[in-house]
């Protein structure tokens, strides 16, 4: 059963219009005040492969680091607008995080945003060899295609990656897409839906971008893949995303658990306060723990 609230989420997001005007919407979400650092907790920028970045630190923690990707649906987010769970991750859970603030559509369109996130993953692999990928929903893609592409150019893969509501690929259809619009009262549309793909994606692309591996982790590789915990809402739009997702890196051998919670919101990690966010982070952790990513101190 939803926690008490949860249920208070869905009251308010239900009752929340959707903003078309993305510059409106980037305003909105900007003018919402940050949380405070909890104590020792520091906040700084610096730039990895020349993107600029949010470092989060705090003096004892883990030798293991969190790259964090935030989500938007490709067109908003930001580094410091993902505060309370960089804190989270950094204040509760032991990880220092480095969070991204890659290019966002309509003005930068695919794959900038992937470019951007690759770019920074090679910077901080190379400096951070004992890695944990994170990212919520656009994130949570963004995450998984840039470990796609180390591993197929090469590069060192990181420790894990932990996928949030991710989306399995630009384009693609699943039932939940159409079936959970009613009752994802965060997203409220379809996100396979051409509005939402022409803020996106490029002008006349079509089939072969959206199998793109760069833009689609389901077209992607798993092979190699690092451990792989996955979590989703059963009443989102992008739950068959997580699921499918979650399949097709199980049948490449890769170690990986998928977490569903009940009647929750969209990328429900991102909210800290909730019930169901501890836990998920505690099986995060579990599932960590069992596949041997630990901290190294």
């Amino acid at each position: 059963m939803a926690s008490a609230l949860a249920h208070l989420l869905n009251f308010i997001f239900r009752r929340m219009p959707v903003i078309e005007d993305t510059a409106k919407e980037r305003a909105q979400n900007a003018s919402r005040r940050p949380p405070r650092p909890p104590k020792g907790v520091t906040v700084g920028s610096e730039a990895y492969g020349g993107i600029p970045c949010e470092t989060v630190r705090k003096a004892g923690n883990c030798d293991t680091m969190v790259l964090y990707i935030h989500g938007g649906g490709f067109t908003t987010g930001s580094a410091r607008e993902r505060r309370a769970v960089t804190f989270y991750l950094c204040d509760k859970l032991g990880y220092d995080c480095i969070a991204c603030d890659y290019r966002l559509a309509p003005e930068h369109k695919l794959p900038a945003a992937q470019e951007d996130c690759f770019a920074a993953y090679c910077a901080v692999v190379a400096r951070f060899p004992r890695l944990i990928v994170m990212g919520e929903s656009a994130g949570g893609t963004l995450a998984l295609t840039a470990v796609q592409r180390a591993l197929r150019e090469g590069l060192p893969a990181p420790l894990a990656v932990a996928a949030f509501s991710p989306a399995a690929g630009i384009g693609l259809r699943f039932p939940s897409h159409s079936r959970n619009v009613h009752t994802d009262y965060m997203l409220k549309r379809d996100p396979s839906s051409p509005e939402l793909l022409a803020k996106m994606c490029p002008d006349g692309c079509g089939e072969a971008f959206y199998k793109d591996p760069s833009v689609s982790p389901y077209y992607g590789s798993f092979a190699g893949f690092p451990p792989l915990f996955l979590a989703a809402s059963d009443i989102e739009t992008l739950y068959d995303d997580a699921a499918a997702l979650q399949k097709k890196a199980a049948e490449a051998g890769v170690r990986c658990t998928l977490i569903v919670k009940r009647g929750v919101v969209h990328a429900y990690p991102v909210i800290t306060q909730l019930r169901e966010t501890r836990e998920t982070f505690a099986e995060m952790q579990h599932f960590f723990r069992r596949e041997g990513v630990l901290c190294g101190n």
